[in-house]
């Protein structure tokens, strides 16, 4: 009788890998679509696959798991197991941990950027909002080029309770998603996705006649990545769902002035990562082919939105 296969733990719970339930993880297998932790992710001529997929291949791929240690590091761990035992995994501390280190490992670039914007808004409450100023997208300044990649670490910095309740929600929201996102991707395509989701967006709210600031671009970007990826999975879909409705109810509430930055930081996000995807599953394409693509649509549009505020200044 063969041994039952893991499966059906993907339908239950697709967020989970389907070997170790007890890990979170957003990689699928390229040939059988199963959530894959990065412990099981190997690296395939063809994006990643899990063991079985490997094996039933006869083994023509290296086992190459994403996260490893140095054979040093490794050796360390197992000497010291009572400290990982320590660790808290669950309750308010679990919470912050799996937020500090999602999967067991650190994402620095997510949280770099949730400093940046911390920082950048002290700065801005003892300098009458100078770095918002220099670093904002803004029509009038939409030749400064640089203000595209800029604008995501500024806010506008005021004592009132709505300004701080603002800061605080997109901090919240930026944490709860971009660190398990960035664990799961790799930081070359969190940053596509980030800064292709960025940098769209802004266009579309320059177009548009609006200011564009904040993480909002970015973080939408993410979570259309995320849509594509997961939105063959009824559970993961209705979530996805969930989250982008809370988070357009909230800019809403708010006045509804950054519509243009939010969808266009979705659509990016989801359009980058189909185009990575796509080309992944072409074996002779190069691989810089998706990246140069993505950047060829994102500066076009730019320069579209830098055409149509300087013609109208």
């Amino acid at each position: 009788m063969n041994s039952p296969r893991f499966g059906e733990q993907v339908e239950e719970d697709p967020s989970v890998c389907y070997r170790h339930p007890d890990r979170q993880s957003w990689v699928l297998c390229q040939r059988c679509g199963r959530t894959i932790c990065p412990e099981c992710q190997i690296q395939a001529p063809v994006g990643v696959q899990c063991p079985e997929c490997v094996r039933e291949a006869n083994g023509s791929a290296p086992w190459t798991p994403s996260v490893t240690k140095p054979v040093k590091q490794r050796a360390a761990a197992r000497r010291a197991p009572a400290a990982s035992a320590a660790t808290p995994s669950n309750g308010f501390s679990g919470w912050v941990t799996g937020l500090l280190r999602p999967g067991g490992e650190s994402p620095p670039l997510s949280w770099i950027f949730a400093g940046s914007a911390i920082a950048l808004w002290i700065v801005s409450l003892f300098t009458n909002n100078l770095p918002f100023i220099w670093l904002v997208a803004a029509p009038d300044a939409a030749w400064q080029l640089w203000r595209f990649v800029t604008f995501p670490f500024t806010y506008p910095a005021a004592l009132s309770l709505s300004g701080i309740l603002f800061f605080a929600l997109a901090l919240f929201f930026w944490l709860l998603f971009a660190p398990s996102v960035e664990r799961n991707f790799g930081r070359t395509r969190f940053l596509t996705v980030f800064f292709a989701a960025s940098v769209f967006g802004a266009s579309a709210q320059l177009i548009f006649g609006g200011i564009a600031y904040g993480l909002a671009a970015g973080l939408f970007g993410l979570l259309g990545s995320y849509a594509v990826l997961m939105w063959s999975y009824p559970p993961a879909r209705t979530q996805i769902l969930v989250v982008l409705a809370i988070n357009l109810a909230i800019n809403l509430a708010l006045g509804g002035g950054t519509i243009p930055l939010i969808f266009g930081g979705l659509l990016a996000g989801a359009g980058a990562t189909y185009l990575l995807q796509f080309y992944e599953d072409r074996p002779r394409s190069k691989p810089t082919t998706p990246y140069l693509i993505i950047g060829g649509a994102v500066v076009a549009l730019a320069l579209v939105a830098v055409a149509v505020n300087v013609a109208t200044f």
